[in-house]
């Protein structure tokens, strides 16, 4: 079990990462500096070089975060499913899709830290490649589920650039492929 100062340094942590976000959203990535986070983040900027000592470190952070929450969201939802068949392509389904709604801002954000970083690249893929890997050994045919992930892929960045699909038709999209998740092996 954590203790206290540790809680407290974690939300501290969460508190400056989102406050990247928001910058990064209303600045752009071009215009993100630690000064900025910190009047953001409402903390000195003695106290972000606490947790980040370079803008690098802060989106590598802001990435790995991000990252690291999304495939422990996925695991917890493909853990709680009681049917193995596609449980993993189901959960990676539902947690993207919710990441639309609930956390929207830090999705755009890191697309556009990513697309400034080799680097950050490099790491956002071997989270995905966890996940793909999970994906393609789902017990059903891999060739369907990747597809899926494919589909769910698209879907995501529609919605963050811009291309918003109305949400009956985003949810009736959603409902499809995870049905396609419960069909036999083929």
């Amino acid at each position: 079990m954590k203790n206290k100062t540790e809680n407290v340094k974690n939300d501290t942590r969460q508190k400056i990462l989102r406050a990247t976000a928001r910058v990064i959203n209303s600045k752009g990535v071009l215009a993100l500096t630690l000064e900025a986070v910190a009047k953001e983040a409402k903390i000195s900027k003695g106290g972000l070089l606490y947790h980040f000592a370079s803008k690098d470190e802060l989106m590598k952070g802001m990435n790995d975060f991000f990252m690291q929450k999304f495939i422990n969201d996925v695991e917890d939802v493909a853990n709680e499913d009681p049917c193995n068949l596609g449980k993993w392509t189901r959960a990676y389904t539902k947690n993207t899709f919710s990441q639309l709604d609930n956390e929207f801002e830090m999705n755009v954000a890191l697309l556009a830290a990513v697309a400034t970083s080799p680097d950050l690249v490099k790491s956002t893929s071997s989270y995905l490649k966890i996940l793909q890997d999970h994906i393609e050994n789902d017990q059903m045919n891999p060739i369907v589920s990747t597809v899926i992930r494919l589909a769910v892929d698209g879907m995501y960045y529609n919605q963050l650039f811009g291309m918003n699909l109305e949400k009956d038709i985003r949810e009736q999209v959603s409902d499809y492929l995870l049905s396609l998740t419960r069909e036999e092996k083929r």
